[in-house]
């Protein structure tokens, strides 16, 4: 039999063996221990996306978020959005009338965000978010994306953020970069993003490394996927998609499935840190 001395030295040092990798589990802030978050968004509905974008995702066996405004000039058809909605993919709000700044010359007049007042705003995002109701969204998971990144109305510019926040889970900006949760608290109305379209494909890979590395969460934001305005070529958006298949260890989550795991693991720290104080009474 093993002497006492030398039976508990084994322990200790089976001890220092196991615990290191029982707290990288604990320790873990991605579900599946994955090791950073990337999320795939679209904005307007526009022809391109499905015409590229969801035929790339389908190879890839990936989901994206698309946040689709209301309006006729956006050329999606209701067999467009049943293809989305059957694909698995997230679709989100985006307002009606996609209203930006009226210094944007192609914004319509009296539908610029100067021409709105919390009434409109708020009766526009109803009808928004109606719409995704409609076609199967869960009113209580419903996320938004601010048109042109514009969190104000009104000729004084004042935040209409608060009506996003009666209606919405959670919110994309156009304010670029990405997070790192473990780090930061994230404000879920107001989720940075990385822009697609801009610069190279060596970029936009170096953004998911850069992610990676930080153990952190990356918005991409697309446009046109091989057409339309502020377009990627379609064979960079599929590069993309490529890069993150064969990275085993990132979870490719839509909007509000990254948003819901943040909020989950903001909302332990204030229990946790209440029990923590309460054992130190």
């Amino acid at each position: 039999m093993l002497g006492s001395t030398k039976l508990l030295w084994l322990l200790s040092l089976a001890a220092l063996i196991t615990v290191p990798s029982m707290v990288a589990a604990e320790d873990g802030y991605w579900p599946q221990g994955k090791t950073y978050c990337v999320t795939l968004t679209y904005d307007d509905g526009i022809p391109s996306q499905i015409d590229h974008a969801l035929p790339q995702l389908k190879a890839a066996k990936l989901k994206g978020t698309f946040f689709c405004p209301g309006d006729v000039t956006y050329r999606w058809s209701q067999e467009d959005l049943d293809q989305v909605c059957s694909e698995g993919h997230e679709l989100a709000g985006h307002t009606i009338k996609h209203p930006c700044a009226r210094k944007n010359d192609w914004v319509k007049p009296g539908d610029a965000l100067e021409d709105y007042d919390d009434a409109r705003m708020a009766a526009e995002l109803d009808d928004n978010l109606g719409n995704l109701v409609r076609n199967g969204v869960k009113r209580e998971k419903a996320t938004f994306a601010f048109p042109c990144g514009a969190t104000y109305i009104g000729e004084d510019n004042h935040s209409y953020i608060p009506l996003v926040k009666e209606r919405f889970f959670a919110a994309r900006t156009t304010k670029f970069g990405f997070h790192v949760p473990s780090k930061e608290k994230i404000d879920l109305f107001a989720v940075k993003t990385v822009a697609g379209h801009e610069r190279d494909l060596a970029y936009q890979l170096s953004q998911v490394t850069n992610t990676k590395e930080k153990h952190g969460w990356l918005v991409f934001m697309f446009h046109g996927v091989g057409g339309d305005h502020l377009a990627i070529s379609a064979n960079d958006h599929k590069e993309i998609l490529r890069f993150l298949q064969k990275d085993k260890s990132v979870w490719v989550a839509t909007f509000q499935e990254a948003a819901a795991w943040v909020k989950s693991k903001q909302d332990r720290v204030p229990a946790e840190t209440s029990a923590a104080a309460s054992q130190e009474k």
